[in-house]
């Protein structure tokens, strides 16, 4: 699961080019399992036993050969079950909301099917073309560590050129390349445990269905299932339970209709507070998705407005985009470096719950428990720093000594918070950098980002 599937099928180079053509990095020149060469003198069968401790065949790679490895994010038998569901979606009667993606079933959703030769050979081709769409086209994660200075998510294709294989972006370094990255990181990180992939279910299931595999229809794609996720499932309180987290199959029976893709936002009265909050009363919790959609959501503006270009401090441009987001200008340099962590997923209070009393024109419990006040950052640094004031959490999380990583405190949101409260240093007295009148302006500033046009109105 960690290496790309050309680069360990189980044939000759022959075989390998049949299959994924001269340049091995192409899929779709056999289309059905008894295509796939060797089939009929049954020299390319493997059982599934094998399959699964299968080392793979080096004898047609070139010396200058290296294998390529990552991080997979997901382990063989849930891809089985994800493949397996992407099998039964063909059957009229199955009801993919039924269908459990914990590996624990695993045999439980097996034993279900009403196994033929035509099922076990289109799962079997199934198989391979999944693992060549997830290796390919899904990100995947480097062999290094999380750091400021390099986006370890990578979205690239395996090819071979003259005697050497070679890594390439999908789409170079285009827009859309870096947008899908983004993107699609954004929802492995919102979404680790691997028996609550539906996203992962949700990409493979189109890219079977696509006809090029075209990456800007991709791209809509994605940005469409990510709006139905935050304004279908997330935004409507029937499909969640006592503490704001999808119900089970919350996803599938909102975003598959007749075991069709539906992204199309059908929620027409998206009422953020009536389920999350504004600070009059408490927060039943706010899911790690609604703030990864929302630094999506504004790296995005972003990209669209100044990514690849030059602009200066002062400028008309910078000015706006920052007015826009409710802060000073604290650089780009945040944004260009900025990717979704593995590690950034704790929730911060920025004003701290200790200090919560409501005296003196402190914040209340009610009032710091909302989107205003939340932040994501990494639990290490999040368990250090719980109870410290807004203004000590800004001196020590943009401590250039690196004592505290920057990559744990980087969220876009919490980089306009602490600016803010920069911002408030100059013009209020020590310990009044953060009160409820800036979460509830911050709040209702990212609401307009994340959910509808920006209000130039607003000043400062």
């Amino acid at each position: 699961m960690n290496v790309y599937i050309q680069q360990k099928y189980s044939s000759d180079r022959k075989s390998a080019e049949q299959i994924f053509g001269k340049s091995l990095g192409d899929f779709g020149y056999v289309m059905d399992f008894d295509a796939l060469p060797g089939v009929e003198d049954k020299t390319n069968t493997l059982k599934i036993s094998e399959l699964i401790n299968y080392k793979g065949l080096d004898n047609w790679q070139e010396e200058e050969d290296k294998i390529d490895t990552f991080q997979p994010i997901m382990d063989y038998s849930n891809f089985l079950l994800i493949v397996l569901k992407l099998t039964r979606m063909e059957e009229s009667e199955f009801d993919p909301v039924s269908f459990n993606l914990d590996d624990k079933e695993l045999i439980h959703e097996f034993d279900k099917v009403k196994v033929d030769t035509g099922f076990v050979k289109r799962f079997g081709f199934n198989l391979l073309m999944a693992k060549y769409l997830l290796d390919n086209y899904i990100v995947h994660h480097s062999n290094e560590d999380d750091t400021i200075e390099n986006n370890p998510w990578k979205l690239q294709y395996w090819q071979k050129e003259g005697k050497k294989g070679y890594l390439k972006n999908l789409d170079g370094e285009s827009d859309i390349q870096h947008k899908l990255v983004q993107l699609l990181s954004m929802f492995e990180v919102s979404f680790t445990a691997r028996q609550r992939k539906n996203y992962l279910f949700y990409c493979l299931f189109y890219l079977f269905h696509s006809e090029d595999w075209d990456i800007g229809k991709y791209y809509e794609f994605l940005l469409g299932l990510a709006d139905k996720y935050i304004k279908d499932v997330y935004l409507v309180a029937d499909n969640l339970n006592e503490i704001n987290t999808p119900k089970p199959g919350s996803f599938d029976s909102t975003i598959l209709c007749k075991n069709e893709l539906d992204i199309t936002p059908h929620n027409d009265s998206v009422d953020f507070a009536a389920i999350y909050g504004d600070g009059t009363i408490m927060s039943k919790g706010i899911p790690l998705f609604v703030f990864n959609y929302l630094d999506y959501k504004l790296w995005e503006k972003y990209a669209n407005e100044f990514r690849g270009k030059k602009t200066k401090e002062g400028s008309k441009e910078r000015t706006e985009f920052f007015t826009v987001l409710g802060c000073a200008d604290f650089g780009l340099k945040a944004f260009e470096q900025f990717y979704f962590s593995r590690t950034r997923r704790s929730l911060e209070h920025y004003y701290p719950q200790a200090n919560a009393n409501g005296e003196s024109g402190a914040p209340n419990e009610d009032q710091i428990n909302c989107l205003g006040n939340y932040a994501m950052i990494g639990s290490e640094t999040n368990s250090s720093g719980s109870n410290w004031s807004p203004k000590t959490k800004l001196d020590h999380y943009l401590d250039a000594s690196g004592k505290i990583k920057l990559v744990s405190v980087a969220s876009i949101k919490f980089m306009i918070m602490m600016q803010k409260c920069k911002d408030n240093q100059k013009v209020r007295v020590a310990g009044q950098e953060w009160e409820f009148e800036d979460i509830e302006a911050h709040q209702e500033r990212m609401l307009e980002l994340m959910l509808g046009e920006e209000n130039k109105s607003i000043a400062i």
